[in-house]
C-alpha cells in the first residue's frame, strides 16, 4: 500500500555563511546531528586537502543529539550521501526529540523521522531542495544510486509531473521501533525497523517508491543479553532490559548501515544485535525484494560496510570475536563474496584491527593490484589500515595505529576524496568537534594535514560525512 509521505519543504531553512567563489577542487560535508536543529557544515576542499568552512545550512529537521550515545550518536554509518554526479546531497533527521525538548520517558517518542535533500552548487555550497518523512523511526543511514530515464516512466513504474525526470534512487534505513503496538498500524511498517525507497528528480524532490522491507533487529532476549554482558558501560540504557529501544533505538540492537552494491542491483544492510547481513535484490522498478540473510555467531558485531573494485563486501565487526562486551582491542574486519542469490561466502574472516569499537570503513580504490581500507575505532581513538587484494578481496593488516588521536576524540564517520593522483581521508572526531584531514601516501600510511577544522562541529553529537 502506498505511503502518503508528506513533503515538508514549505518553510525557510537557509542559514549560511557567505558563499565562496566557484572553485575547481572539491567539498566535504559534515552533519552536526544537533537535537532540535540539525545542520550541515560545508567545507571547501583545496587541491592539497586543506579544508575551509564556507557554509552552515539547516536541514529543517532535528537530529538525535546525545540521546543514544556520546561520540557515536547515530549508531550507524552513511548518514550523509552525495549522488554520483555531485549534484544532490542527502541527510537524515532522526526527529527523535520529544516536543518537550527530549524530556520524559526515553522510549515513548513515536514521531517519524525525515530525510532532507540539497542541491549542490558549482562551488560545492548547498541550497535546500526537499524534506520528507522517512517511512519509519530514527533514520540513521542512506544510500543512493543514479537511475536512467528513457522518457517512458520512472523507477517506480509511474508517470510523474514533478517538472524534471528522476535522476536518483535513494533508500533510507529506519533503525528505530521494536514493533511496539503504540507505533504500529495495521497497514504499514513505519513502527518497525525497515528500509524505504524514494526516487528523486533533478530538482531534489522526493517521491516514495512502493517498496518497504522490514528489518528484524532481534527479540528482547538480544537486549537482555547485551545488558547482562555489560554493554550499558558504552551507551545510555533506557531501562535495565533496554526495553529494546524505540526512538531512539537501543544501540546494540539497531541496524547500522544500508548500501547499494556497486552494480546497483542489490542493497546490503548490517544489523548489530543479531550479527546479520541482509542482501535485498532491487528490481528495475526500484523496488527491493525479499532478502537473503547471513548470520554469524557471537555478540553484536556487524556495523559499517563498503565494497572493493571487484564488488567484494568489506564489513567491520564492532567487537570481533570477543567473548564479552565491552571488550577492548577486539575490533575486526571481514571480507565476503556475494553470490547471485545473495548468499555470502567468507574470503578473509575476522581480521583483527587492534582497536575498540571498529565501526566505520572507507576504501581508497587506488590503481594497481590492491586498495587501502581504513577503519575508525571509536573507543580507542585510532584509525587502522588494511590492504585489499584487487582481484580476490583478501585483507592484509597494514597498521593497527595508522592514526592515534588524542584521548576522547571519538573518531566516527570517514570519507575519501581524490584530486588527480592524490587521495585524502577525512574523519569526524566527534569528541573534539572537528573534521580531521589526512593525506594518503603511496604506501597507504596517513599524514595529517595541519589545522583540520577545530571548533566547527558540536562536540560529541556530530556524525555523518561525505566528500568529493
Amino acid at each position: 500500500m502506498r505511503r502518503n509521505l508528506v513533503s515538508l519543504s514549505a518553510f525557510a531553512l537557509f542559514c549560511a555563511a557567505s558563499a565562496a567563489p566557484a572553485w575547481a577542487d572539491g567539498a566535504v560535508y559534515a552533519m552536526t546531528n544537533a537535537l532540535n536543529h540539525n545542520e550541515v557544515k560545508v567545507y571547501h576542499r583545496a587541491s592539497d586537502g586543506n579544508l575551509t568552512l564556507v557554509q552552515t545550512i539547516a536541514t529543517g529537521g532535528g537530529g538525535s543529539g546525545l540521546q543514544l550515545a556520546g561520540i557515536d550518536s547515530l549508531g550507524s554509518a552513511g548518514s550523509i550521501q552525495i549522488d554520483p554526479d555531485y549534484r544532490l546531497l542527502f541527510v537524515v533527521n532522526t526527529e527523535s526529540a520529544k516536543e518537550n525538548n527530549g524530556a520524559g520517558p526515553y522510549n515513548s517518542d513515536c514521531r517519524q523521522g525525515t530525510i532532507t535533500s540539497f542541491r549542490v552548487g558549482s562551488d560545492g555550497t548547498l541550497s535546500f531542495a526537499d524534506r520528507v518523512f522517512s517511512g519509519g523511526l530514527f533514520p540513521n543511514s542512506l544510500t543512493v544510486k543514479k537511475i536512467s530515464n528513457d522518457g517512458k516512466g520512472n523507477a517506480d513504474g509511474k508517470q510523474h509531473d514533478q517538472g524534471a525526470e528522476n535522476t536518483d534512487l535513494v533508500y533510507v534505513l529506519n533503525a528505530g521501533g521494536p514493533q511496539v503496538p503504540i507505533c504500529n498500524t495495521s497497514s504499514r511498517i513505519a513502527g518497525r525497523p525497515n528500509i524505504t525507497g524514494f526516487t528523486v528528480n533533478r530538482g531534489g524532490q522526493f517521491r516514495v517508491v512502493d517498496s518497504a522491507q522490514p528489518i528484524d533487529p532481534g527479540g528482547s532476549d538480544a537486549c537482555t543479553a547485551a545488558s547482562s554482558a555489560g554493554f550499558s558501560g558504552l551507551t545510555k540504557a533506557p531501562a535495565a532490559d533496554f526495553q529494546c529501544g524505540l526512538n531512539p533505538p537501543s544501540f546494540p540492537r539497531s541496524p547500522a548501515q544500508v548500501r547499494f552494491t556497486p552494480d546497483g542491483n542489490r542493497l546490503v544492510v548490517t544489523v548489530k544485535a543479531t550479527n546479520t547481513i541482509y542482501v535485498f535484490p532491487v528490481g528495475e522498478n526500484g523496488r527491493a525484494g525479499n532478502p537473503t540473510t547471513t548470520h554469524a555467531s557471537g555478540l553484536p558485531g556487524f556495523f559499517g560496510l563498503t565494497f572493493d573494485q571487484q564488488g567484494h563486501l568489506l564489513v567491520t565487526e564492532l567487537f570481533g570475536s570477543a567473548a564479552s562486551i565491552p571488550m577492548g582491542s577486539a575490533g575486526a574486519v571481514s571480507s565476503f563474496t556475494i553470490a547471485s542469490d545473495g548468499n555470502l561466502s567468507p574470503i578473509s574472516p575476522h581480521v583483527p584491527d587492534g582497536g575498540t569499537a571498529a565501526c566505520w570503513i572507507a576504501l581508497d580504490p587506488i590503481d594497481g593490484q590492491y586498495a587501502y581500507a581504513y577503519v575508525a575505532n571509536n573507543l580507542s581513538d585510532t584509525i587502522s589500515s588494511y590492504s585489499v587484494g584487487a582481484l580476490h578481496g583478501i585483507l592484509m593488516p597494514l597498521s593497527q595505529n595508522a592514526v592515534t588521536f588524542t584521548s576522547g576524540a571519538g573518531p566516527n564517520d570517514l570519507a575519501i576524496a581524490r584530486e588527480g593522483g592524490a587521495s585524502f581521508l577525512y574523519a569526524v572526531a566527534a569528541g573534539s568537534g572537528r573534521v580531521a584531514a589526512f593525506r594518503i601516501t603511496a604506501n597507504g600510511s596517513l599524514i595529517e594535514i595541519a589545522g583540520g577544522t577545530p571548533g566547527d562541529l558540536p562536540n560529541t553529537s556530530a556524525q555523518g560525512l561525505a566528500a568529493f
